[in-house]
């Protein structure tokens, strides 16, 4: 008989990616079935440029939706939505809650050419979105819509590379 480690598992998954969501109510619903499969889990919205989720969820409140729940999320933060900068900025409002923050960022802005929908971030600018996405306090860092192999290389390359440094100012971002 093969030993199982410890802890629940659900068919093999480590952890839930609760992700994309928009209001408090459902990243509370997630949150709830993922706690009572036993599972850790990570909880993101997606923001706009007004820095609000599309049923008015502002950075600072996303926290506020696991109060009262009986396991707290491994992580939680920001992806899609919007490009690296934009969501630069919510992960500086999310940073001081205590909690590991995620950034997902999109790799720049969508735009039609033909019928194809491309993307306006290259690989230079989501390292710099991922070394700033240190800064900012980011603790989980990825790329969302848009981003390909060759991003994400970029990014690892500029994560390896770079040495923690003071939060950057919305000038800076």
């Amino acid at each position: 008989m093969m030993n199982t480690p410890p802890g629940p598992t659900l068919l093999g998954v480590d952890v839930i990616w609760i992700e994309t969501m928009s209001s408090v109510e459902e990243v509370r619903a997630a949150s709830m079935a993922a706690i009572a499969e036993g599972m850790p889990y990570t909880a993101t919205c997606s923001f706009d440029t007004a820095g609000r989720t599309m049923m008015g969820v502002m950075p600072d409140a996303l926290v506020r939706a696991f109060d009262g729940l009986e396991a707290a999320p491994l992580a939680f933060g920001a992806n899609c939505g919007v490009g690296a900068p934009d969501i630069l900025v919510t992960v500086l409002a999310m940073a001081e809650a205590g909690i590991p923050v995620v950034s997902k960022g999109n790799c720049g802005v969508p735009q039609f050419v033909g019928t194809e929908i491309v993307y306006s971030g290259t690989p230079d600018l989501m390292a710099r979105y991922a070394a700033l996405a240190i800064d900012a306090g980011a603790s989980i860092i990825g790329g969302c819509c848009g981003t390909s192999p060759e991003h994400l290389a970029s990014m690892r390359g500029a994560i390896d590379a770079h040495t923690k440094g003071d939060v950057p100012t919305i000038d800076q971002i």
